[in-house]
């Protein structure tokens, strides 16, 4: 059972990756991202007048997740159907909840991995001190964010059964993150239904958890509340992905028809 899993989320990693060759794949995970991590950094500099960039650096290194866990996971009902994969898919036997997680295995993996560069380029660009943090806490608290993120992701992907506008859907939601989620805007200063919609999303507790790990004195008992936090909110995601697409799988059967909307 095991072995399969690995060897299904392996196969999925290589479905989504198999149109670029390793130097594209590369580009497109990181070279982009870096980009857009140095633009909002600097914006931030010029905006505030200030070269303490710290909070930016990290908020911004979350938010490189985007490509994968949003766009990439979040698209992958869609590449199924255009593939002609979501019949078999949708009355295949096996587990949904299997299925889901063999999607975002390898994802998650990647996407840590584009996260930890992005604080590796933050602190040479910008001269962010990693020297006295706890770097073991700080893997931990990448890899909770990016499993909750990637159960996000997965969660607008299983709106690709149900709606044809996953163009309009997955460039709202990064939007959304980018707003929201507390990487370049305090949450502190959003209005009360604003800082609602950060609790809703993934990687807010996780950027406020990895913000204390720069502190002198960090609360540890409230960084650990945190990132329980983030892990709820992760399963809370998958779970729900879990529930749309077994109820566009009944669906199917009840209307003989995969064509939901």
């Amino acid at each position: 059972m095991i072995r399969r899993f690995f060897s299904q989320a392996w196969l999925s990693f290589k479905a989504h990756t198999a149109a670029f060759q390793l130097d594209e794949f590369l580009l497109f995970e990181t070279a982009y991202p870096l980009l857009t991590l140095i633009f909002y950094c600097v914006l931030a500099g010029y905006s505030f007048q200030t070269t303490e960039l710290t909070h930016w650096v990290v908020g911004n290194s979350f938010l490189l997740c985007v490509n994968t866990c949003v766009f990439s996971l979040g698209g992958g009902f869609c590449a199924e159907r255009y593939n002609g994969r979501i019949r078999s898919i949708m009355v295949a036997p096996s587990s949904k909840l299997a299925f889901i997680l063999e999607q975002g295995f390898f994802q998650i993996l990647i996407a840590a991995i584009t996260v930890f560069i992005g604080f590796f380029a933050g602190s040479l660009i910008f001269g962010v001190d990693f020297t006295g943090i706890n770097i073991g806490l700080l893997l931990l608290v990448i890899i909770i964010a990016m499993f909750s993120a990637s159960g996000f992701g997965l969660m607008l992907s299983s709106l690709g059964l149900l709606t044809d506008g996953m163009h309009l859907v997955l460039n709202l939601a990064s939007y959304v993150l980018m707003i929201f989620c507390g990487a370049n805007f305090p949450v502190s200063q959003l209005p009360r239904a604003g800082q609602v919609i950060s609790r809703l999303l993934p990687l807010t507790r996780s950027i406020e958890a990895a913000d204390m790990l720069f502190e002198a004195m960090p609360n540890m008992p409230f960084f650990t509340w945190l990132l329980i936090g983030e892990i709820l909110i992760g399963v809370i995601f998958f779970l729900v992905a879990f529930a749309v697409v077994k109820s566009a799988e009944r669906i199917a059967i009840r209307r003989a028809s995969l064509e939901l909307f």
